[in-house]
């Protein structure tokens, strides 16, 4: 193979993630990848703050599915990570209906912060990693809205109980931040930068007929 030749080698795209809302955001993109499962431990460490937990978990998921292609070449692994937290306080995935209740009381008429992780690591070495914050304000809820919206929209699974994609937006006066998408779950515009700081376009990775 030529010098040009290795040049030209687009590396596989593989996403560290089983989450159906970043499969669908990367996918909307119209890049081919490879969705991968992690094996990344998501318990905070005591007094990590929000921030560097994303971080730390991002990188973590990014490395975790690196280390199962060792015997491969030409990849690049994308590990992400959202963490909720009002002031110092955070908030996971509730995983009941209850715990969700709970969430949205706290937030309601307060400004609550979605930090989320981009992690990249490639089989040459590179690596990036970063994190882009999202606010957004609750209007002042009462416990019908909030448990009517619960039942409507089920956001068990979703880091603060709220779909901001679906009816979760009702539940917000006002919001702060660069790329919704990192709301969503995956900074789109940061991976575009990341894969332009590995000398790729996103472009690149869109498969043509």
């Amino acid at each position: 193979m030529t010098e040009i030749e290795q040049d030209m080698i687009i590396p596989r795209l593989i996403l560290g993630s089983t989450s159906p809302y970043r499969k669908k955001l990367l996918a909307s993109l119209g890049v081919t990848f490879t969705q991968m499962r992690p094996d990344t431990d998501e318990s905070p460490n005591p007094g990590e703050n929000p921030s560097s937990l994303a971080s730390r978990l991002g990188i973590s998921k990014a490395q975790s599915v690196a280390d199962q292609l060792q015997n491969e070449a030409h990849w690049i692994c994308i590990g992400s990570d959202q963490v909720c937290h009002l002031e110092h306080t955070l908030y996971g995935k509730p995983g009941t209906a209850e715990q969700a209740a709970l969430q949205l009381t706290a937030f309601s008429g307060c400004w609550v912060t979605f930090s989320t992780s981009l992690a990249l690591i490639a089989s040459n070495g590179q690596t990036f990693s970063a994190v882009e914050d999202y606010e957004c304000r609750f209007r002042t809820l009462s416990s019908h809205e909030i448990d009517t919206y619960i039942q409507l929209d089920q956001p068990l699974d979703c880091a603060g109980s709220i779909k901001v994609e679906q009816a979760g937006v009702s539940l917000l006066c006002d919001t702060r931040g660069r790329d919704i998408n990192s709301l969503y779950g995956l900074p789109l515009m940061l991976l575009s930068e990341a894969l332009q700081s590995f000398s790729y376009s996103i472009f690149d990775f869109i498969k043509r007929s």
